[in-house]
């Protein structure tokens, strides 16, 4: 398995903190949320394919341990595009990773279990418990197999999932046909089930007052001390 991050945005909701980084390279605690979840995925996956795009430049020398796909026309389209060409690129399970998201490790454990139960017969994908109504959403049948998605009630998307081998082709087909949308589109489209996982294992950032939080979650580590994001 081999973990795919979409960092390629611009991160426009938080304003001058994004100026001269992607999202994914703020620090929290002082190591990026690259960092973190490098550390996070590293048990899980052989390696990390990173979708670089917005100031890639001001990081890419940075990822001795990652391989980066640039993608420098990245405000033509949305992450389905950035999913695309990293699925392009590696022939493999993929755990998908959004760029603004940090988890902790049991979270992970909990999806690839799930997954590894299918035997690569379907997706999986992360979502919170409860059905809302707030954002895009994930609907699912009663047997857990993923039938929709977008701006609809129903289960909100973790940014964390897995696309199976098996299934490469047919999502490769179904994020061309979703260039200029998101890429969860795929998981109704491929035969998916959803895992719901814990949101107190889950950080995402998509404005400042989110990062003000994990800062605040994950401070600076003193000397001799354990990073507490672990």
């Amino acid at each position: 398995m081999r973990a795919v991050i979409l960092a390629a945005g611009c991160g426009s909701r938080m304003g001058d903190v994004t100026e001269d980084v992607p999202k994914a390279f703020l620090e929290v605690g002082g190591r990026t949320l690259y960092d973190r979840q490098r550390d996070v995925l590293t048990e899980h996956v052989d390696g990390i394919t990173i979708v670089l795009g917005y100031k890639y430049e001001n990081v890419i020398d940075d990822l001795s341990t990652a391989d980066p796909v640039v993608f420098e026309r990245w405000s033509d389209y949305e992450n389905a595009e950035s999913l695309r060409r990293a699925l392009a690129r590696v022939d493999d399970d993929v755990l998908v990773l959004n760029g603004d998201v940090v988890v902790e490790p049991g979270l992970l454990d909990r999806l690839v279990d799930r997954y590894r139960l299918f035997d690569g017969g379907f997706n999986v994908v992360g979502c919170f418990p409860g059905v809302q109504d707030e954002h895009t959403a994930i609907q699912c049948d009663g047997a857990n197999n993923v039938v929709d998605y977008g701006m609809i009630p129903g289960h909100r998307h973790a940014g964390v999932g897995i696309v199976s081998r098996r299934h490469r082709d047919a999502a490769l087909d179904v994020l061309a046909d979703n260039s200029d949308d998101w890429y969860p589109h795929v998981y109704p489209e491929t035969p998916t089930k959803r895992v719901t996982v814990s949101p107190n294992r889950h950080v995402e950032i998509n404005r400042p007052p989110d990062l003000a939080r994990a800062r605040e979650r994950f401070p600076l580590a003193q000397p001799g001390e354990r990073d507490t994001a672990r």
